[in-house]
């Protein structure tokens, strides 16, 4: 009887349960509006706001790297390791091989030294075969999952703009 006490309370300890195997890859978001905290890749609350750049690395710290994209200029922060593999989850025993493949990273846009955009990477499982339970969903799946997430944002907002030559009109 303990034992089986035991084994149920572990299952709510680990919020999942189930049997599968699946691939861990890195997605990104994108954020136009933010609040940054004075701790280095921490976002914080309050009202949004446009930093300069000089403001971010009086928060921040020097940026890992400092370049540019179209007409904007890039600070990159480093958040630790990209992470990619596969992995197993055996009844509540989640059996990762990952390996490191990078560093997320936090990449703030400006413009006219004015910050326009955030993005961000993170960590998820992108495909997987076998039945889970987390989350509040159960089911068999097979294939893709994350669909509705972003694998790698465009940077459409730094184009530079092409300007054709004028117009001339006969008359």
């Amino acid at each position: 009887m303990r034992i089986l006490v035991v084994l149920i309370s572990l299952l709510f300890l680990s919020g999942c349960i189930g049997l599968s195997v699946g691939s861990y890859g890195t997605f990104e978001s994108k954020k136009e509006s933010f609040n940054l905290s004075e701790q280095r890749n921490e976002q914080g609350y309050g009202e949004n706001k446009s930093y300069s750049k000089e403001e971010v690395t009086s928060l921040w710290g020097k940026p890992d790297q400092i370049s540019t994209n179209g007409s904007c200029d890039v600070l990159t922060y480093h958040d630790g390791y990209n992470w990619s593999g596969v992995g197993a989850f055996v009844l509540i025993v989640p059996i990762p091989l990952a390996l490191p493949t990078g560093n997320d990273e936090t990449k703030i846009y400006f413009k006219n030294n004015q910050s326009i955009k955030l993005t961000s990477e993170y960590g998820e499982i992108t495909g997987m075969f076998g039945y889970m339970c987390g989350s509040n969903k159960c089911g068999f799946h097979a294939g893709a999952v994350n669909t509705d997430k972003t694998r790698i944002i465009p940077v459409t907002w730094c184009k530079k703009l092409k300007y054709n030559k004028p117009f001339k009109q006969d008359f």
